[in-house]
């Protein structure tokens, strides 16, 4: 039989490629947290909070003009035109699209450096003086944001590269490279960070230098394929004009993501040195959501819109249900997990010297507890939006995101005003991406020949599990008690989070759950020896 026409072929394919891309990003975010620990040893509270805040702006224009569209909405494309037979089409629209938004992004890049501090100002323009950032802290963010804004230039090239290679299924090339990335800030933090404007500035200029080899590392990998890419600055192409059409909502929707931080960081400013903290806090709730719902997502978009185009709706049905099924078995118990350890889950992983102190650990402690719902619903928020961008509709998102946006900044105004503390900015957040969550899932469902199936008890099954799960490692926690040295409390760590998972699965297992028997049967045949042909 021909392998193109197998389901178990494409099927075993497609698990290789989940599989690939979870390793990459468990890499690339296991080196983004040695990344944020050497920050917090090598700059203080000032320091720290303006590296974090120089990155914002840079992030948000890059989210809105290409992040999103990139793996949402140029990579759906190519997988589709792959899948009927029209590369060549592909190829050259692809071409149009490259070659337009990296002029477009030159520009932007160029009037960022010029107007970094005009630009940085926006943060106080609305805010009472007491909740006002300080301005020095500011000054600092926008001159090191100088070095970052062409950063995302780079940042952008080494995407498209990506998101091309994943429409061609070259996930192989493409998982690791965030890792390369990351390993080169971390290098730049570690040989010229320190507490002053130079070296602060020095700093974002290494990482500037690091999204140049990110970029060229990806391209090498990709040459074969990348080559067939050219510049052709075509603006008024028909089909050029009906891609853009098409992301532009995915472009706007991207970066609602960016701008909520935009808006969570703006009303930091009565709580002092947070922003790090509530980077840390962020950046440990996106360890599941990323390693599970982006990699999933990834692999399942070009395949489901090659399904679409095709008009395979039945696969299209059963490739849906089977990655939110996945993604839910995987980061319901991850949530768990971290509301019950959030104390000891950001100690671990951030105290490493006596700048993080423990009352910085105790702040982002409460900032994380009030963040794990996100795990699961920004997981249903992600792959439905890829869903929406397979299937060719992108305004969906982008009218759930619009209605998260509103909602996030009347709530932390609210929640403030109403003495809630630190939490809430994480209870804002996490209230807005539910409002997201519901409703994609009521607009998608009404399609009824490739909505999902059979969630309901599933969910009942994971609830089942979770409960149970937290009811023993609630047990663990007021018996047994870690050493005071940082290995003990490591080890500590890990050992709950072992139980955890042994705990899950076996309930998992019990209740005849066929995505434990799938994940487990993937970890025991990876540790058996492979036989000779």
């Amino acid at each position: 039989m021909d392998k193109k026409k197998d389901p178990q072929s494409k099927k075993k394919s497609m698990v290789i490629a989940t599989i690939l891309m979870m390793m990459g990003l468990l890499l690339s975010k296991g080196s983004g947290f040695v990344r944020d620990i050497i920050v917090g040893i090598k700059f203080d509270e000032l320091y720290r909070d303006a590296y974090t805040l120089a990155f914002n702006i840079p992030d948000l224009f890059y989210n809105l003009l290409v992040g999103g569209a990139i793996f949402s909405s140029v990579a759906p494309y190519m997988s589709g035109s792959l899948a009927v037979d029209e590369e060549k089409r592909g190829i050259r629209t692809v071409s149009i699209f490259v070659s337009v938004i990296s002029v477009v992004m030159i520009i932007v890049c160029t009037v960022g450096v010029i107007f970094s501090e005009q630009i940085y100002s926006v943060y106080n323009l609305f805010l009472a003086n007491d909740d006002k950032i300080d301005p020095v802290k500011l000054n600092l963010a926008a001159n090191a944001s100088k070095f970052l804004f062409p950063q995302i230039f780079f940042i952008m090239l080494a995407a498209l590269s990506s998101g091309i290679l994943n429409a061609y299924k070259r996930f192989s090339s493409t998982a690791f490279a965030p890792t390369v990335y990351n390993i080169c800030v971390l290098l730049s933090i570690m040989i010229l960070a320190g507490n002053s404007r130079s070296e602060l500035m020095h700093t974002t200029a290494g990482v500037l230098v690091s999204a140049v080899i990110y970029f060229m590392f990806l391209y090498i990998l990709g040459f074969s394929t990348l080559r067939k890419f050219r510049f052709k600055f075509e603006p008024k192409d028909k089909e050029f004009l009906f891609l853009l059409k098409r992301a532009l909502p995915i472009m706007f929707s991207a970066s609602i993501v960016q701008l909520n931080v935009v808006i969570l960081n703006m009303f930091t400013g009565r709580f002092g040195n947070i922003i790090f903290l509530f980077r840390n806090a962020n950046t440990i709730w996106q360890i599941p959501y990323g390693i599970f719902a982006v990699s999933i997502g990834t692999v399942m978009t070009p395949h489901l819109a090659g399904l679409y185009e095709s008009k395979k709706y039945d696969e299209c049905k059963d490739l849906l249900t089977t990655s939110i099924k996945n993604i839910l078995f995987l980061t319901i118990p991850s949530a768990g997990m971290i509301f019950i350890l959030s104390q000891n889950v950001v100690a671990a992983i951030y105290q490493w010297g006596s700048r993080y102190t423990d009352a910085n650990v105790a702040d982002a402690s409460v900032l994380l507890r009030y963040l794990v719902l996100p795990i699961i619903t920004q997981s249903i928020v992600h792959v439905m939006n890829h869903a929406f961008y397979a299937i060719g509709k992108t305004k969906v998102p982008l009218v759930a995101g619009v209605a998260g946006l509103i909602t996030n900044p009347l709530l932390c105004y609210i929640l403030i005003n109403k003495d809630f503390g630190l939490k809430s900015l994480s209870i804002a957040y996490s209230v807005s991406s539910i409002i997201q969550m519901v409703i994609l899932i009521i607009l998608y469902m009404r399609n009824k020949n490739i909505k999902p199936r059979n969630i309901a008890v599933f969910i009942l099954k994971s609830a089942l599990c979770l409960l149970v799960m937290c009811a023993v490692l609630f047990v663990i926690e007021n018996f047994f008690h870690a050493g005071p040295s940082k290995l003990s409390s490591v080890l500590s760590l890990a050992g709950r989070g072992v139980v955890c998972i042994i705990v899950y699965f076996g309930m998992a297992i019990i209740l005849k759950m066929e995505e434990a028997r799938f994940w487990l049967d993937r970890f025991i045949n990876k540790l058996k020896p492979k036989k000779k042909q």
